[in-house]
């Protein structure tokens, strides 16, 4: 019979699942779960390895087998994506340099040279992300008591001051002019009509592929955003169950522009599937029938940019997130109320719509200064 009490020692966790603390013939250690039945097994299974003298003791424990100690705990409370983020990290930069050293031995010094070895093969952001790893990894070390202090703690991340800031590159408004080449070229692509929904919409590309037939409430000429392409713990995309957070969770309005591409979806899909109409297939599909993902509308957004280019007039190169923040930005300067914007985008704070995405143009500022003017000293 399942056993569904929480054990003597055991919590729930914060974020969802459940930790047990135990010790076993003097040995201290723990175990992680989603559910109360698996953590007996894994607590029953810990308690059998320290009794057959084949686990390791906190003293003994290397940073590589610590590392995946700790990820089998956290899987249950992290994206999938998030999981192989992690697990490429450690294996790229950490692994090779302290992997093998016991976590009671790990020296400052090696942390710098993880650090230092990773911004020489990879460059800043890799680094850093090598940094925030480790120092989450020895905070549960702490919690854990395998550790009494971080040897990560006053690492700096390193400054790069060659970065220019996200909103001048990825998150970046384009201009009309911009716009205006860059659908010339995409006019014949199957892509172009996913490129105008972004900027119309602000949906994420993730959010486009993961839209179904069923999330299109015609009576109400709402569009429900209800899931997303998003990568699992292999590195493969895939579609999710659910949005990221339930922020991106949202109903969207259709004006014209989206209702017309819309529409033309619909006649595309039921002049070729005809009376076998699954409302659970893709509205914007790729051209071999599958959904589209962040990588293949990347692709098919900058061979359009090389096309403009070959013929004479370039764009400065930017990515799918740049209809966003080109919707995102022209809303504000619409008039549209920003706490209306954050519920249209899917953010969580008000902070981020206007940090991030709200951008100001350099005509914006004229007219501000023409704007005071008016003051009459």
């Amino acid at each position: 019979m399942a056993k569904k009490q929480i054990p003597a020692g055991a919590r729930k966790r914060p974020g969802g699942g459940y930790e047990w603390r135990f010790t076993v013939e003097g040995v201290r250690t723990s175990v992680g779960a989603t559910n109360i039945d698996d953590l007996w097994t894994k607590h029953d299974e810990r308690a059998a390895e320290i009794k057959a003298g084949v686990y390791k003791a906190n003293k003994a424990i290397t940073v590589n087998e610590y590392f995946h100690e700790w990820l089998e705990r956290r899987q249950p409370h992290i994206r999938g994506g998030t999981m192989y983020h992690y697990k490429t990290v450690f294996a790229r930069h950490i692994a090779p340099i302290i992997g093998n050293v016991s976590m009671k031995k790990v020296e400052r010094r090696q942390v710098l040279a993880v650090r230092e070895k990773a911004n020489k093969s990879a460059g800043p952001s890799a680094a850093n992300k090598s940094i925030i790893l480790l120092k989450a990894l020895f905070k549960a070390a702490i919690q854990d008591e395998i550790l009494i202090r971080s040897v990560a703690d006053g690492v700096k991340k390193i400054q790069d001051k060659t970065k220019r800031p996200a909103r001048e590159t990825i998150h970046r408004e384009l201009s009309n002019e911009e716009l205006r080449i860059f659908f010339k070229y995409s006019r014949r692509s199957q892509y172009d009509p996913i490129f105008h929904f972004m900027l119309y919409t602000g949906m994420r590309v993730g959010e486009c592929g993961g839209l179904e037939w069923k999330d299109i409430d015609w009576k109400r000429d709402v569009i429900h955003v209800r899931r997303t392409m998003s990568m699992g713990a292999n590195g493969h995309i895939g579609l999710g169950a659910t949005t990221k957070t339930t922020a991106w969770i949202r109903d969207i309005g259709m004006n014209t522009n989206i209702h017309t591409i819309l529409s033309s979806q619909w006649e595309l899909y039921t002049g070729t599937h005809g009376k076998m109409v699954k409302l659970s297939d893709p509205v914007f599909p790729s051209p071999g029938g599958h959904r589209i993902t962040s990588t293949s509308a990347t692709s098919v957004l900058l061979n359009i940019l090389e096309q403009a280019k070959r013929h004479g007039e370039p764009l400065a190169r930017f990515g799918t997130h740049a209809f966003r923040d080109t919707f995102a930005s022209r809303a504000i300067r619409a008039g549209m109320p920003p706490n209306t914007l954050k519920e249209i985008l899917g953010h969580s704070s008000l902070s981020m719509t206007m940090d991030l995405y709200a951008h100001v143009s350099e005509e914006d500022k004229k007219k501000a200064m023409k704007a005071l003017e008016v003051i009459d000293l």
